[in-house]
């Protein structure tokens, strides 16, 4: 066999013909062709930049998502490398700053989409909403762990850079007087400009933590009802992406990131039902956020499974009493509050009949066979998505970007499930 590199070809190529037939980018084509994109962001700039199709945008995003490639430059050279990817966008080639903007804000695109690929699977028979395990991972945020800072240090850093500000005015004003009759320049000093983006990303900042403290004193009072204690923590902020949180993470120290939910089937083929992303480390108040945002198109499960760290009578009894939704997790080992206030409110006589009620649940053959079931498919769901696929850091800043491309994963993962 001769291999001849020189010869030009004489017929024009057909891409079709370099990408197999079972190939993802051709499941993904043909999942976006039945997508509505009328929510997707277009150019409107009018800057002359090249305005690609929005189906076209959002199967490169797919694809390389569903192939682990999260980086905007990495999915920009992969239109040059890959087959597939040459043929998903026609060969040509979205710029890096085309892609991370077209991922940036679309993430009403991706929301539609996601619950259209549920709908046809639905309709395939690959989707059976009765059964639904609900979990949580934390990922780590497009941050700086390093640049926490409290609201007594804000407040001083504040101050600072007001002194400096009105020092560099009156410099630049005394610079003015002293060269009279010259051209002026509009050009804000490169000192005073950097301290003036310092100082709105600091006031930003302080109204976030007056928020979240004002968070924090209605959970005080709602634990203060229930008789139990909070514990006091000052509240940091970190500066380059405000949104985040310090989480826990078991045997694994702390991640500076997100907590990120599924709702997960797992009595069909295991597809991501409902997704949430909040900065708590919490998980037991975000169970009934995450079946929130399940399609109403898809109906409500009748039992969900998670683990023990959602364990609240409370919040158990308020899900089957507004949702009809059974809760099932396994026990976790409650300490005695003997002679604690409020132990024999109405409300904590309520939570602990309803633990007692779960508890006698998960004992039985179906209990059992739910948790398991839990740990073999939304746990092997986060492992996919961390391990095989490498998402261990979100691209994006900000609770509504991060959402948004939370989404995108879970939609990637979805069609990598449908293709394999």
């Amino acid at each position: 066999m001769v291999i001849d590199r020189q010869t030009p070809m004489l017929l024009p190529v057909d891409l079709r013909d370099w990408v197999a037939e079972n190939d993802l980018a051709r499941l993904i084509l043909e999942v976006v062709e039945q997508c509505d994109l009328r929510a997707a962001w277009t150019n409107e700039r009018g800057s002359g930049s090249a305005q690609y199709p929005p189906g076209m945008m959002l199967s490169l995003l797919i694809y390389a998502y569903a192939r682990g490639v999260f980086s905007s430059r990495r999915i920009e050279q992969l239109s040059y490398e890959n087959l597939s990817v040459r043929y998903l966008c026609a060969n040509t080639h979205p710029d890096h700053d085309t892609i991370a903007k077209f991922r940036r804000e679309n993430g009403e695109l991706f929301k539609t989409c996601f619950e259209q690929v549920l709908l046809l699977a639905r309709e395939l028979g690959l989707v059976r909403v009765g059964k639904l395990a609900v979990d949580g991972t934390r990922l780590a945020a497009n941050a700086n762990r390093h640049r926490f800072s409290t609201r007594e240090q804000l407040e001083q850093e504040q101050a600072r850079i007001e002194a400096l500000i009105q020092e560099l005015l009156r410099e630049a004003e005394a610079t003015d007087q002293a060269e009279e009759g010259q051209p002026e320049s509009e050009a804000l000093p490169p000192e005073l400009a950097d301290e003036q983006k310092r100082r709105q990303a600091i006031k930003e900042a302080l109204e976030r933590i007056k928020q979240r403290e004002a968070q924090k004193e209605t959970e005080k009072e709602e634990l203060k009802m229930r008789g139990r204690k909070s514990e006091a923590k000052e509240l940091r902020m970190n500066l380059t992406d405000p949104d985040c949180g310090i989480l826990h993470r078991k045997g694994a120290g702390t991640v500076v990131g997100y907590n990120a939910q599924i709702g997960i089937d797992i009595q069909g083929k295991g597809l991501i039902l409902t997704n949430s992303v909040s900065a708590s480390g919490a998980d037991a108040p975000l169970l009934e956020q995450v079946l929130q945002q399940l399609s109403p198109e898809l109906g409500p499960p009748k039992e969900v499974i998670v683990d023990c760290g959602y364990e609240s009578g409370a919040r158990a009894y308020e899900i089957e009493k507004n949702h009809g939704i059974k809760v099932f997790h396994p026990p976790r080992p409650v300490v005695s509050a003997k002679g604690a206030k409020g132990w024999h409110s109405p409300e904590e006589r309520l939570a602990r009949h309803m633990r007692h009620l779960i508890k006698k649940r998960i004992a039985t053959a179906h209990g059992e066979w739910l948790q398991r079931r839990r740990q073999t498919v939304a746990e092997g769901a986060f492992s996919l998505i961390k391990q095989t696929l490498g998402f261990q850091r979100f691209s994006l800043r900000g609770l509504e970007n991060v959402k948004t491309e939370w989404q995108l994963v879970c939609l990637a993962f979805n069609l990598r499930k449908l293709a394999f």
